[in-house]
Order: structure tokens, then C-alpha cells, then sequence
């Protein structure tokens, strides 16, 4: 597990941590890039796996509701390797076209006075390269992508158990507070100490829950990070 720091935190910043997902948090992703990445993960699986379209994406499905990522799944079944399948399924031209961000996305993320960690399970190069697109990347201190996850030398993505212990030594005591789309990624997170809140602007499809357990803030915009107390 490695925290790649982008710049140094200057000597005024606060005590606090602020871990960011990606897709959906900072920009929304579900109209275009995630139905285009589960499409070239479809296309990867049918021919490394030698499968039809439907039995393809019916696996890429389960992998993803039992591993939390597809990549894992293909790892532990298939051998893959994982810097060829996250290179292969997230192919795009023209970033900045197929995504928005919310709002003053940039200009918030600029005001926060703590460590600005952003936290995804996208590769790097994708994550990076939107993030300059968008104009985020200036505001960000780290950035661990999924590459980064790695404890014990097996990849761990969110939401594994195991990762947030590892992130907490990292991170030095300091206290932290996960923004996310995924409350199953939130909800590990909590168990372990880290406060979380859980982003869900509307329009996205996604069917309504409640708050539950130690997952007790939620925000519809990400301007409103600034209500989360931690």
C-alpha cells in the first residue's frame, strides 16, 4: 500500500484527510465513461475467455458483486494480468466530452483545508488524465489508484478489508473522511474508524436506501463536503 503524493501538503493545512472516489463523486461518470468501461470490459472478457456477449457480461456482473472489482475476479480465475486488462477496458478519446463535473467541483475541492487524498479503483492513467481534463488534478495532494492497492503483494481494492488498517498507517492518526458512490465501500471504511460520507446526486437510476449503521452523513452535491463534520 503507497500514498503517491503529487505535491507536498504546505505547513498550513489542517490535521484532516480528505479521501476522494472518482467516478460519481467527482464527476459524474454513468452516463458515458462506466457504461463505455463495462462495454470494453465485456468485449475483454468474450475474447480472452472465449465467451458470447451475454455470458461475458453476466461474469463481468458477478466478479464485480463478489470482488468489488472485475479485475479480481479475472486475477484469481484467469491469471491476468492486471496492467493489461485495466490498459485494454479504459480506452477513451476525448475525456473531457464524455464526462461533466458537479458543479465548482475544482473550486471546492480547492477550499478544502486538509490533505486532498483522491482514493479510486480506476487505473491511474485513466484517473489522472480525466483529472487534469477537468481541472482537478492542480487541487489534489495524492492520488492511489488501483495499481497502488496492493498489500502483501495481492491487489486489494476497495472495499477490502484489509486496506483501510493499511491506509491508517499511512496516514499517520490523522483523521480522515471518505467521500464515496459505493456504500459498500463506506461501510468497510467505517468499521475502521474512518468517517465516511455517501454522495448521491440525483438522476443516476440508482434505487433509493436509507442510512444505516456507522454510514450517517450523505450529501446530493459535492459542494456540500463542507457540512460533513470530522
Amino acid at each position: 500500500m503507497r500514498i503517491r503524493y503529487i505535491r507536498r501538503p504546505h505547513a498550513g493545512l489542517s490535521g484532516k484527510v480528505y479521501l476522494l472516489d472518482l467516478d460519481n463523486t467527482l464527476h459524474h461518470a454513468s452516463t458515458h465513461i462506466l457504461p463505455e468501461i463495462n462495454r470494453q470490459m465485456t468485449r475483454y472478457l468474450a475474447e480472452h475467455l472465449a465467451l458470447d456477449p451475454q455470458q461475458a457480461s453476466e461474469l463481468r456482473t458477478q466478479y464485480w458483486l463478489r470482488y468489488g472489482a472485475t479485475l479480481l475476479g479475472m486475477m484469481r480465475h484467469h491469471q491476468t494480468n492486471p496492467h493489461h486488462f485495466l490498459a485494454s477496458t479504459h480506452r477513451f478519446e476525448g475525456l473531457k466530452k464524455l464526462s461533466s463535473r458537479h458543479g465548482s467541483v475544482p473550486h471546492r475541492l480547492g477550499k478544502l483545508t486538509g490533505l486532498r487524498i483522491m482514493l479510486t479503483n480506476a487505473p491511474r492513467a485513466y484517473a489522472v488524465a480525466l483529472c487534469k481534463e477537468m481541472g482537478l488534478y492542480r487541487h489534489l495532494h495524492a492520488v492511489i489508484a488501483i495499481e497502488d492497492m496492493v498489500v502483501h503483494q495481492t491487489w486489494r481494492p476497495k472495499p477490502a478489508n484489509i486496506l483501510w488498517p493499511n491506509l491508517k498507517t499511512q496516514l499517520k492518526g490523522k483523521r480522515a473522511l471518505l467521500v464515496d458512490d459505493t456504500f459498500g465501500h463506506l461501510e468497510q471504511a467505517a468499521r475502521h474508524g474512518i468517517q465516511t460520507s455517501w454522495i448521491t446526486f440525483p438522476g443516476l437510476g440508482f434505487k433509493p436506501r436509507q442510512l444505516t449503521g456507522k454510514v450517517k452523513h450523505r450529501i446530493r452535491q459535492f459542494e456540500a463536503i463542507r457540512t460533513a463534520k470530522f
